[in-house]
């Protein structure tokens, strides 16, 4: 006996509740039932309390359309009578979230499911509607946060359809036509970018946003023909819509072009996060992107190298073998701490940004990850016979544990006299450049040079020497900025070049904007780092020189030979600009020689000032005993395989790890 298949009243539940999002998604199916009745146009108003949609499209043509297309979910359309339905099911969702009155023709439906259920009021109006019209009262009143998100999500959602869309008497749709696109063809408008998200748009109507490692670029596209979509609307049947395979093969294209064009000297996250996913998925020419796609990010400094280069690198660097292991930091918050003990060349330490790029949950996944890229790599050599010489010195560098190092390390940070850290020639070199460097901060916090040549306005940040085995500089933002002493006493040996490194170090402290002993290096302070860098280049050059200046006169008044780096680049600047100025131009370099920066004798040291400093840092004092590094490192090993045992545990990925161990071996 043949039986039909019978659907259960409950599945009314579900198509409500269940497609529920949030109200944006909501509105975003009326809108496009408005398409889909050929509506030119749609007056919306959301507010605190409810919302009213209204639209001139056809409605329903007769009492019998009401109960069949509105009354009952998943009557499918027919065959090109509808842009976006396809089971009418979308409208739906905006009954989760309000009571709401439908008016179409003669007809009005009253939808409560809190207080009436699954069922509908049908009443005949007095006069006749043209179009649609909807109201409804939200179940729960938004706040003005929900409100606000509201609004902006419907803008982004409907954006580019081809529905003349008011919101709050405002249109916010937009006609691709008249927009500038990167390109176009049947099927959509195109546009690439170099990182960031890919908007993808069925028929002006926002889908979704693909994640930028799955083109290796970020962009737009707004499709022309009908995308094939879940029920939901919120996915894309990518396997078996022939319209996104002809859109994805041409902005796959422009993805590739654009990677092309920045080249390799500028490798986004978008490329770097693709290209991990790749060597996981062992994609063809996975040799070369294991040697050189930027997959790691290291500390100190947020430093992006190979899988190839990483896997040295634990093996040796910071001048001395790092036994094959490695640590990864387990949060963000914890950041400053791995640059600190990365700095010290204690041990490899790995950004967590790695764990995000390779989909990683723990740092025992990111194990897991390279022994499987190895599996890859060398399935890859057997099997397509890619040439790669290093197969067999591939291995599985050891995780140790990072909060076994973290707790280990204490951090020695305080502010030291310079008269009982710096012999006398390197003290007078640095007593001349942190007065150059007190006036050229106030410059990069907001001052003004005045024609006397002092500085007026910024912040009176003082220039400190320091001792630190966390920090090569910091400050608190707001009094003084300190330097290691380890940095300043390089002024000996080579003069111009820590200087110069050292007005670096200020720029970076100041580029924090608060205290930079707690804090990390997000991509706000990258970018006022570099219009630091950029806005005050040439002050920092006369800084520069008018330092120069103050130290070797300085030196002439007790009446010191000529002789070392700084003289000799004194004696260029000045031969140079006699020159010039015997041809009638100016000096290469202005004679600064008159300045009051120069002329003015440096602050003595503060001791009060510094003893208030050290009682404020939390750090203990330059003295503390270091602890036993090897044994530390040994014990972060053992922590780590208490951690790990039980992932270790389940065979295949013991195997797996295992061979792929195996192979340095050979």
């Amino acid at each position: 006996m043949r039986l039909p298949f019978e659907l259960d009243p409950q599945i009314i539940h579900h198509i409500i509740y269940s497609q529920a999002g949030s109200i944006g998604k909501a509105i975003i199916e009326l809108l496009m039932n408005s398409v889909d009745a050929n509506a030119s146009s749609v007056q919306l108003s959301l507010s605190r309390e409810g919302f009213v949609c209204c639209d001139d499209g056809h409605g329903f043509a007769s009492r019998e359309d009401v109960v069949r297309y509105f009354g009952r979910f998943g009557t499918p359309h027919s065959d090109g009578d509808a842009v976006y339905g396809r089971f009418r099911l979308g409208r739906g969702q905006i009954m989760a979230h309000a009571k709401t009155v439908w008016r179409s023709a003669a007809w009005m439906m009253t939808v409560d499911t809190r207080t009436m259920g699954y069922h509908y009021d049908l009443e005949v109006l007095d006069a006749a509607l043209h179009g649609c019209e909807i109201s409804g009262e939200w179940y729960e009143r938004l706040t003005d946060m929900e409100l606000m998100t509201a609004l902006q999500e419907v803008r982004d959602l409907v954006r580019y359809t081809s529905l003349c869309v008011e919101l709050n008497g405002q249109q916010i749709t937009r006609d691709p036509r008249a927009e500038h696109w990167d390109a176009e063809d049947e099927f959509a408008w195109y546009r690439a970018k170099a990182d960031g998200a890919v908007s993808i748009y069925n028929l002006g109507v926002l889908v979704r946003h693909d994640p930028g490692h799955i083109w290796g670029a970020g962009g737009l596209i707004v499709s022309k023909q009908a995308i094939s979509l879940n029920v939901s609307r919120t996915e894309i049947l990518r396997k078996t819509c022939k319209v996104w395979k002809s859109i994805a093969k041409k902005f796959g294209q422009m993805a590739d072009q654009m990677a092309a064009r920045l080249g390799d000297h500028r490798k986004t996250e978008a490329r770097r996060e693709r290209c991990a996913r790749a060597l996981l998925a062992g994609e063809a020419s996975m040799a070369i992107a294991y040697c050189e796609e930027e997959v790691v990010t290291l500390l100190p400094g947020k430093r992006h190298v190979s899988l190839a280069e990483f896997l040295r690198k634990c093996r040796y660097s910071h001048n001395k073998q790092q036994g094959g292991q490695f640590a990864v930091v387990d949060s963000a918050l914890d950041v400053p701490k791995g640059e600190a003990i990365a700095r010290e060349g204690i041990a490899v330490i790995v950004h967590p940004a790695t764990l995000d790029r390779f989909g990683c949950y723990n740092a025992q996944d990111f194990v897991d990850c390279v022994g499987r890229i190895h599996i890859n790599l060398h399935r890859d050599v057997e099997q397509a016979g890619t040439t790669f010489w290093g197969l067999g010195s591939l291995y599985v560098p050891r995780l140790i544990a990072f909060s076994t190092l973290r707790d280990a390390f204490v951090e020695r940070t305080c502010i030291v006299s310079e008269a009982a850290t710096l012999d006398r020639e390197t003290r007078r070199a640095w007593t001349a450049l942190r007065w150059c460097l007190q006036h050229y901060g106030a410059l990069c916090t907001g001052a003004r040079a005045t024609r006397g040549g002092h500085t007026r306005g910024g912040k009176t940040l003082h220039i400190l020497l320091g001792s630190s085995n966390a920090a090569e500089a910091w400050t608190d933002g707001s009094s003084y900025i300190a330097i290691d002493a380890t940095i300043v006493r390089r002024l000996k040996s080579s003069p111009m070049r820590t200087a110069s490194y050292i007005f670096s170090l200020i720029e970076h402290e100041i580029a924090h904007e608060g205290d930079s002993l707690e804090c990390g290096h997000d991509e706000a302070f990258y970018q006022r780092f570099h219009d630091l860098n950029l806005r005050h280049s040439e002050q920092r050059q006369r800084y520069m020189h008018m330092w120069m200046m103050k130290y070797t006169t300085s030196l002439e008044t007790e009446g010191k030979r000529t002789r070392g780096e700084i003289w000799r680049e004194r004696y260029l600047v000045d031969r140079a600009g006699n020159g010039r100025e015997q041809r009638g131009l100016p000096r290469l370099i202005e004679d600064v020689s008159g300045d009051p920066v120069v002329l003015d004798s440096p602050a003595d040291e503060n001791m009060a000032f510094i003893g208030r400093i050290n009682a404020s840092l939390s750090g203990l004092s330059a003295e503390t005993t270091s602890p036993d590094w090897p044994s530390v490192l040994e014990r972060a090993a053992s922590d780590q395989a208490l951690i790990a045992g039980p992932q270790l545990a389940e065979p295949c990925l013991q195997s797996a790890v295992q061979r792929a161990s195996g192979a340095g071996d050979r």
